[in-house]
């Protein structure tokens, strides 16, 4: 007999089910086997069926369920004993598994050796089924369930604490991510997977998960991480390289299939690189196996370089943009273990850090899929860097000095019949013509002959032959690899010709999505489907390997597929096809928008109902545009070159919010400037206002402020053509905008007024009672700015504007603090932070975790204040410039009231350097004025840089006295 409860509770006898016969018996079967060898009252059995509410006969009942059972149990009836005290059921702890079970855990407790205490953890695990007692009521019930579940927990804890004492690290990874995704208010699971995380050199996933644990404990609970947690942040943040190095950092992509041939250019790199040789350049056709060598070679070196392997595709032959060498520095550092936010800006920083990074450490790096030799040499590391570079190409790049070139030809035939013999086995043997005429037709190039073996794998009565005639025949279109003739397009189109008609369809016209990834909407906008016919098709071509599906919804083309694919697309289909994807993608992008801004995004009336894309909270909105984003961007480009000039304004447009959020300035920046050469080749006036409006946005967000006003300048005179009073208003607020940033208030007060004169009452101007009451609070008027942001809050409630009503908060918490509210400003503070982070505004967080930082000062606590000016910073560091010194000086405050004077300077700094920058002369003025409050904390003479303070203040508008209370000149600053 076997006895079960971590589960459905039965009993087994002589392999097979007891059926015992309805709930009682099977409540009285759980009570004593959850007890098993001890007596069980009768009392507690009458509870445990019937809890409060027992029968007058409960008793006599229970005698005669317990008489039934045994005769269920037939011979092992006499293991349910009657007992003075009640009844008790006596079994071999092998028969029972909840027995099972606390013996493994008891013993894997106690075990000091890891890896035989890791396989009994295993162990007393692998007894679980499914939730104890499965489906059976009762009070008593639960209370046993409930303490049953939390020594589960409890054991996959330890479990996970020792696996990753055994350093294996992705293991762990692989299995407590889906429970904390489960279950994410475990904070010991959350810190054993943010271990795990770190010491397998994935940092930012670590710091993420923190930043959720944080935001869920708080939402859920109203209570922080405990000091355990927050300890493994610190450790995050402060020490991440050294921990990926002691355990060393490999991040090569797994090599699918075994590697054929190429033993010839295998020992020839291995010996190059013994010999000196610090850079290899891998060249060759697409598809003949370039990435796979390359990895595998690096593989190879890994005993000679075991510190780290590194990987990195710079996407030098995709539809997108190439990775610029800033962004593939970023991803190296990342991969080596550097924090996110710690990794400089621009191009020379990063190259610093990267030569640090690998001084004393013997790495292998794999730069593949490479566009030219400018791509390379920013990443190449300094000479006496005990490193080894390997670089892929399709095309043969300039030249790098000292480096071996290896170029890579088709396969020799022999190792092309091996990689069909490893898939299809004896049936290349019986047809060795055959097969060799199969592999001839595929270039003998890896990727094609794979293609086809998978066909005859999965059709095990083809012949070879009969694949040999299919693919002698084919006649596909040509694609821009070439290996002797069109043996690749062949490969690939004999899966093509065994679709049906719609099948096809959908695949050739899927070659116009530009790259990366993509969700089933995009598909049925392609083919014009509905999404459910739209997903069975993508089914059917991930079941042929024409697309892969690496995650559930998640698709995408390979290169050559995708390739392949568009040269398919007829010219009839191909134009309305195009527009079709752009329209989609401009719809969707402005839904998700709309969240973001104060009034409806501009976008194109969308009749179809299955070209729209549905969402369902502004959380998912701003996932999909983060995996949306690679693809955007291309179709913006796309747009501008191929002559969809509207398409390209609009797509800008749309953007803009999100890519200024999510640090793309950059690309925001080249977006705009097509954007408007777009728009100027249409000669509208009102897309032409539109380019230049948004792209002012941008200019003021990189701190050229001067250029920023221009472009608004632009936009007015063409709203004027165009008769659009309400831009104009618009021009004028952001033409307030730009120059509050840039510190000219009374220039930014006369802009802001002239568009409330337009229109007061308008939707549309409530941004301007926002700046309007923000100037005020910074010309030293806090009563005035607290009154109109109260206006302005409450109008853009009503309204439902959800980033300008967190913005308003801000601005409405910072008027409090000035009036001495201090406690109200940290709870308005605290519910703009939320409000910011649920509208995906990153700088918008972290300027109200900086005012927090500046009400907990001003309520003593300054402890506090300094964790949050700290995350603050953190916030920003990656960021537009814009942003930076305000929070800056608001830590240098804080290091000054903690007598962290040296500090203090430091961060005031910093500020001061990034204000003169980008012409913030407020900020400029206020690192002066924190300078100079540091340096007499410090008993030091701090008059010239009040001095410079009091003159830039002055600068920017404020009154003579406003500005010496801002400079310090009328109190010294001291601990609360």
């Amino acid at each position: 007999m076997e006895c079960f409860v971590l589960g459905p509770v039965e009993v087994v006898v002589a392999g097979a089910p007891v059926d015992l016969a309805g709930q009682r018996q099977q409540l009285i079967v759980a009570g004593l086997l959850f007890h098993a060898g001890r007596a069980v009252t009768v009392a507690d059995l009458v509870e445990l069926v019937w809890d409060d509410d027992p029968p007058a006969t409960a008793r006599n009942q229970l005698q005669t369920a317990v008489y039934r059972l045994r005769r269920l149990l037939g011979p092992h009836g006499a293991a349910l004993q009657t007992d003075p005290a009640g009844y008790r059921i006596t079994l071999p702890p092998e028969q029972l598994d909840l027995t099972r079970f606390h013996t493994a855990l008891q013993r894997a407790r106690t075990e000091t050796d890891h890896e035989a205490a890791a396989r009994l953890y295993q162990a007393a695990l692998d007894e679980w089924r499914d939730t104890p007692f499965a489906g059976l009521p009762g009070s008593t019930v639960a209370r046993w369930r409930d303490s049953l579940v939390e020594l589960r927990w409890a054991a996959t804890e330890e479990w996970a604490d020792t696996l990753l004492a055994l350093h294996r690290h992705r293991q762990v990874v692989e299995i407590v991510a889906p429970l904390v995704a489960a279950h994410p208010l475990r904070e010991r699971l959350v810190g054993t997977l943010m271990a795990a995380l770190h010491r397998d050199g994935r940092q930012a996933e670590a710091l993420q998960l923190f930043q959720r644990t944080v935001a869920a404990l708080r939402d859920e609970l109203g209570v922080d991480p405990g000091p355990h947690l927050r300890e493994l942040h610190l450790e995050v943040l402060r020490a991440p390289t050294q921990v990926a190095a002691a355990v060393g950092v490999s991040a090569l992509p797994r090599v699918v299939a075994l590697l054929r041939g190429r033993l010839a250019e295998t020992e020839r790199l291995l010996r190059a690189t013994r010999d000196g040789y610090r850079v290899v350049v891998i060249d060759g056709m697409a598809g003949v196996g370039k990435s796979a060598f390359a990895v595998s070679a690096a593989a190879a070196l890994r005993t000679e370089y075991p510190d780290a392997q590194l990987f990195v595709d710079l996407q030098g032959h995709s539809d997108g943009a190439p990775v610029a060498p800033a962004d593939a520095l970023g991803r190296l550092l990342i991969q080596l273990g550097e924090a996110p936010q710690r990794i400089p800006d621009d191009l020379p920083e990063r190259q610093v850090m990267w030569w640090r990074a690998l001084t004393g450490r013997r790495t292998v790096v794999v730069l593949d899929n490479v566009a030219g030799v400018e791509q390379v040499l920013p990443l190449l590391p300094p000479t006496p860097a005990a490193c080894v570079v390997l670089v892929t190409s399709r095309t043969r790049i300039g030249p790098v000095d000292d480096a071996l070139l290896l170029s890579l030809d088709p396969l020799p035939v022999q190792d092309a019949l091996s990689v069909l013999r490893d898939a299809i086995g004896a049936r290349v043997d019986a047809e060795p013509d055959a097969a060799a005429e199969v592999v001839e037709l595929c270039g003998r190039l890896p990727l094609a002959i794979r293609l086809v073996a998978h066909r005859l794998q999965h059709r095990p009565r083809w012949s070879v032959s009969a694949m040999a005639q299919r693919l002698r025949a084919a006649d596909p279109p040509p694609i821009a690899v070439s290996a002797e003739g069109r043996s690749v397009a062949a490969a690939f189109d004999v899966s093509y010709r065994q679709l049906s008609e719609p099948e096809q369809r959908c695949f050739r016209l899927l070659g116009l999505h530009p790259a990366g990834e993509f969700e089933v909407w995009v598909a049925a906008v392609l083919a014009e489907v509905p999404v459910p016919l739209a997903r069975e098709l993508l089914d059917r071509l991930v079941e042929v390997h024409l697309l892969q599906e690496d995650q559930p919804g998640c698709y995408r083309l390979h290169d050559l597929m995708r390739e392949f694919a568009a040269t398919l697309v007829t010219a009839a289909e191909r134009p309305t096809a195009s527009a079709r994807l752009l329209d989609y993608h401009l719809h969707t992008a402005a839904a998700v928008n709309r969240h973001l801004e104060l009034g409806q995004a501009i976008a194109p009336d969308f009749p179809p109902e299955v070209f729209q894309r549905s969402f369902a909270d502004g959380q998912e909105r701003l996932a999909w545009m983060r995996a949306a984003w690679p693809a955007l961007v291309a179709l913006a480009d796309e747009a501008h070159r191929g002559g969809a000039h509207r398409h390209a304004v609009l797509l800008h447009r749309v953007l803009w919010r999100f890519a200024n959020n999510e640090c793309h300035a950059e690309v925001a920046e080249r977006l705009g400037r097509q954007a408007i050469a777009s728009a100027n080749t249409l000669g509208d006036d009102e897309l032409i206002a539109l380019a230049s409006k948004w792209h002012a946005g941008t200019m003021m967000r990189l701190g050229r402020n001067e250029e920023s006003i221009r472009h608004l300048e632009r936009a007015a005179a063409h709203n004027a053509a165009a008769g659009l009073r309400d831009e104009l208003i618009r021009i004028q607020i952001n033409l307030g905008i730009v120059c509050r940033a840039a510190g000219r208030f009374p220039e930014a007060m006369e802009h802001l007024r002239a568009a409330l004169a337009l229109r007061r009452d308008a939707l549309i101007a409530l941004p301007a009672l926002v700046e309007i009451g923000a100037i005020e609070l910074l010309l030293g008027r806090p009563e005035e700015a607290r009154v109109t942001l109260r206006e302005a809050a409450l109008g853009m409630h009503r309204v439902g504007a959800t980033m300008q009503v967190a913005t308003a908060v801000n601005e409405f918490a910072g008027a409090h603090l000035a009036l001495g509210h201090p406690r109200l400003a940290l709870l308005l503070f605290t519910r703009g932070r939320r409000m910011n982070s649920e509208a995906g505004s990153r700088p918008g967080t972290a300027e109200a975790l900086s005012g927090m930082g500046r009400a907990h000062a001003a309520l003593g606590a300054v402890d506090e204040a300094l964790r949050c000016q700290l995350l603050a910073c953190e916030q920003v560091s990656d960021l537009t410039p814009l942003f930076e010194p305000g929070i800056r000086n608001d830590l240098g405050v804080t290091l000054t009231l903690l007598g962290r004077t040296g500090d203090a300077i430091a961060a005031h700094e910093r500020a001061l350097r990034v204000a003169e920058k980008t012409g913030r002369c407020y900020e400029r003025a206020r690192a002066h004025a924190g300078i100079a409050g540091a340096l007499r904390r410090a008993g030091r003479d701090g008059a010239r840089d009040a001095a410079a303070a009091l003159a830039l203040f002055r600068e920017c508008g404020l009154s003579e006295q406003a500005a010496a209370r801002a400079a310090g000149l009328t109190h010294v600053v001291t601990v609360p």
